[in-house]
């Protein structure tokens, strides 16, 4: 928190604090964007409801562009390795241009859903003019631009890749966009952080895009870099997605992916493992014990037919866990809730599988829990509204038809369970309005 006298407030009836609802609050600022006070409010508000901002732990903003074209019926075994091939052919086309536009966009569209914060975990470092140095400094620079333009906060995962598989099987041609050795790539990190237009919107992590695809040294390499100078930053890895992945795993290295990783690496509460969808018992004892937050993404794990999370199981075990949007297919945090919670309703045959008390929502508890691990993920102040935490906030539309006469626990059900974007009425980041 800054030390200027210049500050600025919002109020409403009810504000979903960590704690739960709490009615006549007011929240003032700095212009620095970070919560100075909570206070009781007086006299009339600004708004019926305010929750916080919800953290997306996992985007691929080029993967936008492919939404429409890949629902077709191509072949009986089709599945996410022959998804991935058409992924690759639009990566292949990308330049700093087209990436900044295209991002800029789907930010602005992340903002008008509900997401005030972004993990994009970037791994396009350009196929075009790869005899240029500066590309990958330029394709980093593009979302940078993107995040600032559209006034959303991004946590920049930069991504090492180097392999074609398990056991250091080469890359294809496919995956020339995405190679980088590892010197390159952590001068990279050093380069963004320090020669960018890097602003108090973003932070930078470090992100080996698999364990396919990122060796053991190469991963201890990143693991001493991040000691050495940021060890706090967010670290994201693709983990346990196919049971294809585990196959290949297993032969190469006699290990189940979480498996090998918690064996072979100190996975800390900075960690976020995406998807690992594909998880026994003592993988899921070893991170929750890690204290690593689970980064799910259920539109795009359904679309690519990945399978099922044990997401009961883990809640039960006091995992952490957030979501993301991943292929982005979807980008309404709303949804991909929903979808959470549907999918066990699902496969167990019954309603409220999550057993939670009923102080509040089911809408309102998997909203909180989310936040809370996209707030440990992302690696920033984000997700909670309380002194210290960025200004970040939705305000839910108090004269839609769907919440009229409701509480403020049941509006947030409706927009949870039957809503989105619909029902927000407003988009702060850093208390700024951006919608």
């Amino acid at each position: 928190m800054t030390g200027s006298s210049s500050k600025e407030k919002i109020s409403a009836d009810w504000v979903l604090l960590p704690d739960g609802w709490h009615q006549h609050v007011e929240i003032e600022f700095e212009d620095s964007g970070l919560i100075s006070s909570l206070a009781a409010s007086e006299g009339s508000n600004n708004h019926r409801v305010l929750i916080p901002g919800m953290v997306n732990v996992h985007s691929h903003a080029f993967q936008r562009s492919l939404v429409g074209l890949t629902q077709r019926f191509t072949r009986p075994e089709d599945d996410f390795w022959s998804w991935r091939t058409r992924m690759y052919s639009t990566a292949e086309s990308l330049t700093p241009e087209s990436q900044r536009e295209n991002s800029t966009h789907l930010f602005r569209e992340f903002l008008l859903n509900g997401y005030t914060t972004v993990c994009e975990f970037h791994y396009t470092h350009g196929a075009v003019d790869r005899g240029n140095a500066e590309i990958p400094a330029l394709m980093c620079e593009s979302l940078i631009q993107a995040s600032n333009s559209s006034g959303i906060r991004m946590a920049l995962l930069p991504v090492l890749y180097q392999e074609g598989g398990f056991g250091g099987r080469p890359p294809s041609a496919d995956q020339r966009p995405f190679l980088l050795n590892t010197e390159v790539y952590l001068g990279l990190i050093d380069h963004v952080r320090t020669e960018s237009s890097i602003s108090d919107l973003q932070i930078v992590g470090y992100a080996p895009h698999s364990l396919r695809a990122v060796g053991l040294d190469s991963l201890r390499a990143i693991l001493d870099h991040r000691s050495d100078s940021h060890p706090d930053s967010p670290f994201h890895i693709h983990i346990s997605e196919q049971l294809r992945e585990i196959n290949e795993s297993v032969l190469a290295t006699g290990r189940r992916p979480v498996e090998w990783l918690l064996e072979s690496c100190s996975v800390d509460e900075a960690w976020c493992l995406i998807h690992a969808t594909h998880i026994t018992k003592s993988e899921m004892k070893g991170i929750v014990e890690s204290g690593a937050t689970v980064g799910l993404c259920p539109t795009t794990e359904a679309d690519l037919g990945d399978g099922f999370f044990p997401f009961p199981d883990f809640m039960e075990a006091g995992g952490s866990w957030a979501i993301g949007s991943d292929s982005n297919v979807c980008l309404s945090p709303s949804e991909e809730l929903r979808l959470i919670d549907y999918q066990q309703r699902l496969t167990h045959r019954r309603r409220n599988v999550f057993h939670f008390d009923s102080a509040l929502g089911a809408g309102t508890r998997l909203y909180l829990q989310a936040c809370e691990g996209g707030r440990k993920a992302a690696g920033m102040p984000v997700g909670r509204i309380e002194v210290g935490s960025h200004a970040d906030f939705i305000a839910l539309n108090s004269e839609h038809r769907m919440s009229r006469g409701l509480s403020a626990d049941e509006t947030m059900n409706a927009y949870v369970y039957a809503g989105g974007r619909d029902l927000i009425e407003q988009v702060f980041v850093a208390g700024v309005p951006r919608l």
